[in-house]
């Protein structure tokens, strides 16, 4: 008799969905659904999860150990014994470690899976106690999150289940319909209750379509619409001034800024007209609830910290907060931080300091002949570097290093697991245990195993205990641990009130972190004395304001820059693709066959450029060729390059957007600027 397994989508989204597997008596899946029980997943699953049947028994997927025999990057490889590829990957490793000291080897991974035990707690102490360089994973949301986080501290944020109490809705540089289609419900909740939307974008998204209003700021001026939106307030006498007296530190500095930004001046940086600034920023003050949610769009550049802790003190501003589903949301870190792996990563395992390579640097890493020791070995899991890191011909160049040894884990035959040395099969959700949190609402689930591991395939924890166990790495208990033990740990101290055991039986739980419909609407901020915090004092420390502004993008704000490329291209999530995860398959692809860039009219009448052309879009770090789309669903002088094409759809030499967007990175937090690219666009020869 079929049975019915709870399950939990793995994938980095903040909808963090329920997710119900049917298995019939011969041990194979037959249905992957949503859970029509949870709050959130509502019975449904997205256009990207909804036939995940077809990743797990597609025939793509990855069943045994792969040794390359041919050029990096070609794809050949012949099958390999798990014993034969494991013992190449140590000796390899080990000779690494010997020839030039263990910080020659490089990790490479983030959130493919977000479950704690596949993402990496057996993998960082692997690499912790072997003295592996250490990567600094900062690629999706951490400017953001320093700036919101320095200005109200670790919080539950508005529940999402809350939002259809807010009467006005403005979606900060986040496009939900693509992107987080279960949080969207929501948002239509409030909408039929009544709620007006907003979305601040420059590029018409799908979202932007069905809006109310949407307004489009030149890519990175998002503090300065901000605080233009908030001297509107201040200026009609909106201001919740009592609340923000007795719940803000250092309002009055606040005050002062917005006396700096008069409408005309924030409608000249960000582009969009002051009228409609002042519009906006007085309705989300007057209409309450009022709710701000971020993105992570909207911080894709130089001086995004700033720019978040300035658009954090508008719902402040407007006395959002005091009300239910009114405030700011954008990550809750008090939920999604519940449950803690960090004590479990073994840090205390390293043999001493180790140095930190980013990320989005990981091109230069790679192909720096200076850096001393050398990446000379790179391994690599729940990621795709060769499409997803920036200046993309880099990153390729360090990848096709013949002295350079890696090892990928994968599930299918990605760009980068082309480039391995060797590949190591890894299982899917169905396969395999684990716990996840939500970086966008405020449950935990619970991920049961509901089929045998195909083919060869193992979990990604079992891979690093075995390596760990070649390599002779101490102590031998970290890496004989297993996943109960480890799960016991995590959950001994009953986060958000959560019991393991429960959340097996029920498949997933809401944590109660006594957030209530209002958190902070007497304050109680996460932060030392529980008030808001305008300032900063480690921005200062750092050379920035302390306070509240406009922090430029380097590039977009660059006027001589400007002369040779007069463009500024943003790369945005496409609508099925989940970063690069998905583009291999069949109807996934159907649906959005090939890349594009979107370019205004103006903008392709300039350039003798008409809808369908090839065309060559370049600046100093690389070039791409891609069909034009010409509309006006992108703005004047900012043309739009949906990202996650795998190199097999790319019209020339494999490249994609990723090759013209920089490895600079944001002062404060290290992360990527993405969307601070300035570019120059001409039909393709």
């Amino acid at each position: 008799m079929p049975r019915v397994v709870h399950a939990a989508c793995p994938h980095d989204c903040p909808d963090g969905c329920a997710m119900l597997v049917t298995v019939d008596d011969d041990g194979r899946a037959t249905k992957v659904e949503g859970d029509p029980d949870h709050p959130i997943t509502d019975g449904f699953l997205c256009g990207k999860v909804s036939n995940y049947l077809d990743r797990v028994y597609g025939e793509g997927r990855l069943l045994q150990p792969l040794i390359r025999t041919g050029p990096k990057g070609t794809g050949e490889f012949r099958p390999a014994s798990w014993d034969e590829a494991l013992d190449l990957v140590a000796q390899r490793l080990g000779d690494v470690v010997a020839d030039h000291g263990a910080e020659a080897v490089l990790p490479w991974s983030y959130m493919g899976t977000m479950g704690v035990l596949q993402s990496g707690i057996m993998a960082h102490r692997f690499f912790n106690a072997l003295g592996a360089s250490e990567l600094e994973r900062t690629i999706c949301a951490d400017a953001g999150l320093a700036g919101t986080v320095s200005a109200h501290g670790v919080s539950p944020e508005v529940d999402p289940e809350r939002w259809a109490a807010a009467r006005y809705i403005v979606a900060w540089g986040w496009n939900p319909m693509s992107t987080a289609p279960h949080l969207w419900k929501q948002i239509l909740a409030a909408r039929r209750a009544g709620a007006r939307l907003v979305v601040v974008d420059p590029y018409r998204s799908r979202t932007a379509r069905v809006a109310d209003e949407h307004l489009r700021p030149l890519p990175g001026t998002d503090a300065a619409l901000g605080l233009g939106m908030m001297r509107a307030i201040l200026d009609a006498g909106l201001h919740a001034d009592d609340w923000c007296r007795e719940h803000v530190a250092a309002y009055d500095e606040l005050l002062a800024v917005l006396g700096d930004w008069p409408l005309e001046r924030a409608a000249e940086v960000s582009g969009v007209p002051a009228p409609d600034i002042e519009r906006v920023g007085t309705a989300f003050a007057a209409t309450q609830p009022s709710l701000l949610r971020l993105g992570v769009g909207a911080q894709r550049h130089a001086g995004a910290e700033t720019a978040y802790r300035t658009l954090a003190c508008l719902p402040v501003l407007a006395g959002s907060w005091r009300h239910e589903g009114g405030g700011c949301s954008y990550i809750p870190t008090a939920a999604a931080s519940a449950l803690n792996s960090e004590p479990l990563k073994g840090v205390e395992l390293r043999p001493g300091p180790v140095r930190r390579i980013n990320m989005s640097a990981v091109g230069a890493a790679l192909t720096d002949a200076t850096l001393d020791p050398p990446v000379a070995a790179l391994v690599v899991w729940s990621g795709n570097p060769a499409q997803v890191a920036p200046d993309q011909a880099e990153v390729l160049a360090g990848l096709r290093r013949e002295d350079l040894f890696t090892v990928v884990l994968e599930q299918v035959m990605t760009d980068s697991a082309r480039h391995a040395d060797v590949v190591l099969p890894v299982t899917t959700q169905l396969e395999h245990p684990d716990a996840h949190y939500s970086w966008g609402q405020h449950y935990l689930a619970w991920n049961e195993p509901a089929i045998a591991p195909r083919g060869e395939s193992r979990p990604t924890a079992d891979v690093f205990r075995a390596l760990a166990a070649r390599m002779r790495l101490a102590p031998a208990e970290a890496f004989t641990e297993d996943d109960e033990s480890i799960l016991a740990t995590l959950f001994a101290g009953k986060p958000g009130g959560i019991l393991l055991d429960e959340l097996r039986e029920r498949g997933w739980m809401k944590l109660d972190l006594g957030q209530g419909p209002a958190p902070h609407a007497e304050g109680g901020f996460g932060t030392i004395d529980g008030r808001f915090q305008v300032r900063a004092e480690w921005l200062a420390e750092r050379g920035k304001d302390p306070r509240p502004g406009y922090d430029p993008p380097v590039e977009v704000a660059d006027r001589e820059l400007a002369g040779r490329f007069p463009l500024c291209l943003v790369t945005p999530k496409t609508h099925l693709f989940l970063n690069s995860t998905f583009a291999d398959q069949a109807r996934q692809h159907a649906a959005q066959p090939e890349p594009f860039v979107a370019l205004h009219p103006d903008d392709a009448a300039a350039r003798g450029v008409a809808d369908g052309d090839r065309v060559r879009v370049w600046n100093d770090r690389g070039e791409f060729i891609v069909l034009a789309k010409v509309s006006d669903d992108a703005r004047p002088g900012v043309p739009v390059a949906p990202m996650g094409w795998w190199a097999r759809d790319a019209l020339a030499g494999g490249l994609h957007a990723q090759a013209t967007t920089s490895q600079r990175l944001t002062a404060v937090s290290s992360a990527p600027t993405f969307n601070d690219n300035r570019v120059e666009i001409a039909r393709a020869g």
